[in-house]
């Protein structure tokens, strides 16, 4: 039996809150994670961060959980924080695999943002 998914904060009720898909070795070891954050409202989200155990790497886990994700935010507008050389590659991969843009630093909507963000934007849009 291989690894399988599991969604923990499924129905996070605000874009402030993150979101986590874990990905579980048979014996329950988290052997991969992926960290979102999403607007319900704008159907906008933001990926934080990926990981899969070194161990595991290179066995389409990675793609797994994005494809996890994005099966069950059809329709959003996503963006990833920071990208490592490594990161840009895997998106931009994901990209061409899935159809859907996973853009570093990418536009947010006002709720993903938070207050210093939305403020500062606010300025600069005068």
């Amino acid at each position: 039996m291989g690894p399988f998914v599991r969604w923990n904060g499924l129905a996070a009720s605000s874009a402030r809150t993150s979101t986590e898909i874990v990905l579980l070795d048979p014996e329950d070891h988290l052997i991969g994670q992926l960290r979102f954050r999403a607007c319900p409202e704008c159907r906008t989200g933001q990926i934080l961060d990926i990981r899969v155990c070194d161990a595991w790497q290179r066995q389409g886990l990675g793609r797994e959980l994005v494809r996890s994700l994005l099966a069950h935010r059809l329709g959003y507008r996503w963006s990833t924080t920071l990208q490592t050389r490594d990161g840009r590659a895997f998106f931009l991969a994901m990209t061409e695999e899935t159809a859907v843009a996973l853009p570093q630093g990418g536009p947010l909507c006002g709720h993903l943002m938070g207050r210093i963000r939305r403020t500062w934007r606010g300025f600069l849009d005068r």
